[in-house]
């Protein structure tokens, strides 16, 4: 797929849609130079104009307390006719941290900034203010998912009309890891799905820089607790750390590709259509600058569990879907945090079960295929969950 240069700097992205077009927001990384959020816009998921940013210059509150040069990693919501952003002022390995609100009457701006939503020290506390989330709980209720490595992830109840606390303290700690892996865990992201009547916590297992992972786990109530296809509770710190969780999406390297290095922080955005979609940044090199925007369509297996896809979005494909027998190129990740290489795996009408028109059972997994667009051209693709409980996603070719 040929990339566009304007999704290049997009770190901790999220997604929202307003009239046919599709408003992205992401980290302050300087790319481009500009200070406060950047902000892109596309009409197609695919093309990205950089278009100004929110709040040009960290709040002056939000400074004084974290000393932040930049804001990071906003979450944009819509109640009623205002758009509320929600943004982390902080600094690299620190806990003293600043989560503000910012509010407009158009995803475009100008944003406005309406204070404090959370703070944190190490006087206050021992978690982290960064990284909001706004979860809608089925009975419409709002409720602020936040938090990284130290402490863990947190969930606190909003007040809908005003968009801040509506109790006092920090929450409720739903996930964390221990101190043998660096209590690594951040980019916490709630989605409840109707069809299940589970919600799915997503979050970022390892470091930005180069081992990041996607991770997944669900509840019957939002603030938890979350357990993984497993049976693992994503606070137990007894099991391996890094056996919690499914993992669905790892670093990989398709042969003949070039790799995606530490896919993380993700988001889910459901376009009007329905059709949802994780949205994540990755690397192209290690311990690098050199991270962009990912775009992927996100399916669910017959068994209740997430799956995303093994390509970038490009365009809808509307054509009749093949058949699941052929060779394929295939990604397994498991509980390390290495760069998986592609196998090739010739699959015959002998070797799967098929569940339904587009659901099989192979070699243990329970696997989903589809067509994609890939530089303009229908591919087959699958995405599914091994036996072991971790995803697994192929191309055909």
């Amino acid at each position: 797929m040929q990339e566009n240069q304007l999704t290049f700097g997009v770190h901790d992205p999220t997604i929202i849609e307003e009239g046919g077009n599709y408003y992205l927001f992401s980290t302050d990384t300087g790319q481009p130079k500009t200070s406060g959020v950047p902000i892109r816009w596309s009409q197609n998921l695919r093309d990205w104009n950089f278009i100004g940013q929110a709040l040009p210059e960290v709040p002056k509150v939000a400074e004084e307390w974290s000393s932040a040069t930049g804001l990071w990693a906003p979450e944009i919501v819509r109640y009623r006719d205002e758009y509320r952003m929600y943004y982390s002022a902080s600094t690299f390995g620190s806990t003293r941290s600043y989560i503000g609100l910012a509010t407009a009457k158009s995803p475009q701006g100008p944003f406005h900034d309406q204070g404090l939503v959370v703070k944190t020290s190490p006087v206050l506390c021992h978690h982290n203010a960064i990284d909001a989330n706004v979860v809608t709980d089925k009975t419409g209720k709002q409720w602020l998912l936040y938090g990284s490595f130290f402490g863990g992830l947190y969930i606190l109840p909003l007040d809908n009309e005003t968009g801040k606390p509506s109790v006092s303290g920090f929450g409720k700690c739903i996930a964390r890891r221990p101190e043998s892996v660096d209590t690594a865990i951040e980019g916490g992201f709630i989605y409840y799905n109707p069809k299940t009547n589970y919600y799915y916590l997503f979050c970022s297992y390892d470091s930005l820089n180069d081992s990041y992972n996607i991770r997944v786990a669900r509840s019957r109530y939002v603030d938890g607790p979350y357990v993984d296809c497993k049976g693992h509770a994503m606070d137990d710190l007894t099991h391996e750390p890094d056996d919690i969780g499914m993992k669905v999406l790892g670093s990989y390297h398709f042969s003949g590709e070039k790799a995606v290095l530490a896919p993380g922080h993700n988001s889910i955005f459901k376009r009007s259509n329905n059709q949802l979609f994780m949205i994540h940044h990755a690397r192209r090199k290690v311990f690098s600058d050199e991270f962009f925007l990912n775009i992927r369509k996100l399916e669910w297996l017959s068994n209740g569990w997430p799956v995303v896809s093994p390509c970038l979005y490009e365009e809808d494909c509307k054509q009749k879907l093949l058949g699941f027998a052929g060779k394929w190129h295939v990604i397994y990740f498991d509980e390390t945090n290495g760069t998986q290489e592609s196998l090739l795996e010739m699959i015959e009408d002998k070797d799967y079960q098929k569940i339904s028109d587009n659901e099989f059972s192979w070699q243990g997994s329970l696997v989903k295929t589809w067509l994609e667009m890939v530089d303009g051209k229908p591919q087959q693709v699958f995405s599914g969950m091994t036996s072991k409980g971790y995803g697994i996603i192929a191309r055909k070719f």
